[in-house]
């Protein structure tokens, strides 16, 4: 199976290239998804989250204090490692069995979406990697439109993870949406068919 890795900034617009690549019989693993069953209640991932944080990020129907945790991880970036230090094992472990999952039922080409691949250096699993991407003054004002933040809180959020404009220089596809959605429709499709010529090249069918 072919591995694309979907990534991006926060509020880019990865969710709506996700929809258009499924159009194209992609297999779609949403890591954001996986990450949450990691933690869910009565899970390992929970349990060892409990244990090293407390039990104060767990409330009383055994789910996890999301926002919470959140608040706590992203004000300090040893304790945003820490928690990534525990959940990755089960989330890597999730995606193997997803791709695993897809294989059996015949998909040719499966497409992470994963919007921290970079930061986990998730890229040298994948076979190429793809790019949503908006300028960085569009993704802020995004961002604080679409969660109601305020330009600290948005701002935190995403320097939080790497700059936008370094992952393009590291994505092989670069997908730009900022413009409209007939013109980013047209360039996951001219992408689409230039995955399926260089697979062609090497005897794989996309």
């Amino acid at each position: 199976m072919y591995k694309i890795g979907l990534t991006g900034g926060i509020a880019t617009g990865k969710s709506t290239v996700v929809k258009m690549l499924r159009t194209y019989g992609a297999a779609i693993i949403d890591c954001d998804v996986l990450a949450r069953e990691a933690v869910a209640p009565g899970s390992p991932g929970l349990a060892r989250v409990a244990a090293v944080f407390g039990n104060e990020y767990v409330d009383e129907t055994g789910a996890l204090r999301r926002e919470k945790l959140g608040k706590a991880v992203f004000a300090e970036a040893a304790k945003k490692q820490q928690l990534e230090h525990i959940l990755f094992p089960y989330i890597y472990e999730a995606i193997a069995v997803a791709v695993r999952q897809w294989e059996a039922r015949g998909a040719a080409v499966a497409v992470l979406d994963m919007p921290l691949l970079f930061e986990v250096e998730y890229q040298k699993y994948v076979d190429e990697v793809w790019l949503v991407y908006v300028t960085p003054d569009i993704q802020l004002r995004r961002l604080m439109a679409r969660n109601g933040y305020d330009r600290h809180t948005a701002e935190a959020r995403i320097h939080a993870q790497l700059p936008i404009d370094d992952k393009k220089k590291a994505a092989r596809v670069v997908i730009d949406n900022t413009g409209t959605l007939a013109a980013t429709a047209r360039q996951v499709a001219a992408q689409w068919r230039l995955l399926q010529a260089r697979t062609a090249m090497f005897g794989r069918s996309v």
